[in-house]
């Protein structure tokens, strides 16, 4: 909570023109925000979104349900994903609009691939990512036994989570597939090619969405995140290919 006080009153600052007190100035991230507002303007909406939704997040052991998770990828990575556009100079005017709804589709995508990704890490810290209507529907009946099963393998419930995580998984790619079916309109559009940046991301989310699939969804599988220097560089060329070719 002192980081989440600290980072609004620099927040504050850089946005009230009271920078002279050096807040900002301790941390990268802020410097990197003071930078570009010098020639671009930024909303401060989504950046204040961006810290709301960390402030929730620290006080959620377990979201209700999926929807509640989407949500919370639409203030985290669909408003950083929106400061992005605007840092490359793409505003959210009426000709750009189909840039940022394929951003939201993006952010949603890539919020939800990297709940995942992150799963097992924080659920040392008693931090479910599986949504609780999920873990009803499947039988994953209480937050222990879930813990049990990442912690100690309990076979049952592993059989039981791999069916919630493939749900997720499955929609993170239709929000990744929403966001491609408006390719060929972001394209055409007047900041189309500075927009590819922040899009690309999408790029990066499926690349994982892959291998958890190849992993039968397993997200206790240590194989998982070993990954080589082989499969970075395959991820590498996947992400530059797509920046080549103008896809996301």
């Amino acid at each position: 909570m002192d980081r989440l006080l600290y980072l609004k009153d620099a927040i504050d600052s850089l946005f009230n023109n009271t920078s002279s007190n050096g807040n900002w100035e301790k941390d990268g991230n802020l410097r990197l925000i003071h930078h570009v507002m010098q020639t671009r303007p930024l909303s401060r909406i989504f950046i204040d979104r961006i810290i709301e939704a960390r402030e929730r997040d620290i006080h959620v052991k377990q979201y209700s349900t999926i929807q509640n998770l989407i949500e919370h990828t639409e203030l985290s990575c669909g408003s950083l994903l929106h400061l992005a556009l605007q840092s490359a100079g793409v505003d959210q005017s009426d000709s750009d609009h189909v840039i940022y709804k394929a951003a939201c589709e993006v952010g949603r995508a890539h919020g939800l691939t990297n709940a995942l990704r992150t799963s097992i890490p924080v659920a040392s810290s008693g931090k479910i990512i599986i949504p609780a209507d999920l873990c009803t529907r499947y039988g994953v009946k209480s937050p222990r036994y879930l813990l049990s099963a990442l912690g100690q393998g309990d076979e049952e419930c592993r059989g039981h989570l791999k069916s919630a995580v493939r749900d997720i998984a499955s929609i993170a790619r239709d929000h990744l597939t929403n966001a491609r079916l408006l390719r060929d309109s972001v394209a055409t559009s007047i900041n189309g090619d500075r927009a590819l940046s922040a899009l690309i991301a999408g790029v990066a989310s499926e690349t994982f969405l892959n291998r958890l699939e190849s992993h039968d969804y397993d997200l206790t599988d240590k194989n998982l995140r070993q990954v080589g220097m082989i499969e970075h560089l395959l991820c590498s060329g996947r992400i530059y290919s797509a920046w080549f070719s103008k896809r996301y």
